[in-house]
């Protein structure tokens, strides 16, 4: 009985550092090239798809790129992907921001290239037509679980009334606003519990969103815990903000999503309680795995969740010890 699918290509990844790619592409059709193209500033955000990505592709015997426009504004992004249809990449990995994403997926398509996306799909009607795989999580389901987890908690400490804080760093953005409407589902389970949900600003300018964190807090004056809808960049100006409000040594209750290894130490340090990891680097490696499966395999485009961790500090250590070996493999691949 021959191997497995699943086997062959464990047996494949192994090969292809040691001069078995030639065998590797006529098993898995013919070598080609995946790029990964984001209008973002560099991060460890970046930086986990960028090694899903590059793993996936060397398994498969591709070859890897990455364009990187470090802007965070749509035109940036936008560029990002134009750039990689134009240099004649055949699969497109990519996060739907913007509106304008779906019509250059449609455009690239046209001058033959494949797209994958990841992370934030915000515009599924409109990308549906378009037959393109998506892996990430389901932002209303994650939502839910750290809602749910926030009220629990609230509940073992003996709290059942007050406010649950979220700070949403982008209005109208479909991803957030459905997480956030998903921990107000997760909450509903404690009806004592109230979420206030407002725009933090911090994903325009950090020391502007400190004080509207400051100010809001100080208006409702019953928060009883908060979340960082963001991962870091909620985190860190809710957390300088609570410094200087909370008294020395008050650890009030934090919850939010691993997007970086500041947030990894931020549960590690006691200031966030929990928090649930995106599994960043599984959505890069998925990704590229489905466009081959419609490539060579003529698989339909799926839409694949790609689940979640939980991050407190039983299993903190483990997972910045996961994280830094993520990092070090990014750097044998030159993307860090």
């Amino acid at each position: 009985m021959g191997a497995s699918p699943a086997l062959a290509l464990v047996a494949l990844a192994a090969c292809s550092r040691g001069g078995g790619a030639a065998k590797t592409i006529s098993a898995l059709g013919p070598a080609r090239t995946v790029a990964w193209a984001v209008g973002t500033p560099g991060s460890d955000f970046v930086l986990e798809l960028s090694l899903g990505v590059a793993d996936a592709a060397e398994m498969l015997g591709w070859r890897f790129t990455r364009v990187l426009n470090a802007q965070p504004t749509p035109d940036a992004h936008v560029n990002a992907i134009r750039q990689a249809v134009t240099a004649r990449a055949d699969v497109v990995v990519t996060v739907d921001w913007y509106q304008a994403v779906v019509d250059e997926v449609a455009a690239g398509q046209k001058q033959g290239a494949h797209f994958a996306i990841v992370n934030s799909l915000n515009n599924p009607a409109a990308m549906a037509p378009l037959n393109v795989p998506y892996v990430g999580q389901d932002p209303r389901d994650s939502g839910r679980l750290v809602g749910q987890r926030i009220g629990e908690t609230l509940a073992k400490r003996g709290v059942s009334t007050g406010s649950v804080l979220v700070g949403n760093p982008f209005p109208g953005s479909l991803n957030v606003e459905e997480r956030i409407a998903g921990l107000g589902e997760g909450l509903a389970g404690t009806p004592g519990l109230k979420l206030v949900s407002f725009p933090d600003g911090s994903a325009q300018d950090a020391a502007t969103s400190v004080g509207l964190y400051k100010a809001k807090i100080g208006r409702l004056g019953d928060v009883v815990a908060y979340v960082a809808a963001s991962g870091e960049m909620s985190a860190v100006p809710l957390f300088k903000a609570l410094g200087e409000l909370e008294p020395a040594g008050q650890k009030p209750l934090v919850g939010g999503w691993v997007s970086s290894l500041k947030v990894l130490n931020l549960v590690k340090s006691g200031q966030m309680a929990f928090a649930l990891d995106e599994n960043l680097y599984l959505q890069g490696f998925m990704a590229v795995q489905l466009a081959w499966s419609m490539l060579e395999r003529r698989m339909p485009a799926m839409t694949l969740d790609s689940g979640h961790n939980w991050v407190d500090s039983a299993n903190v250590d483990a997972m910045i010890a996961s994280y830094q070996r993520r990092k070090d493999a990014a750097r044998a691949y030159g993307l860090a």
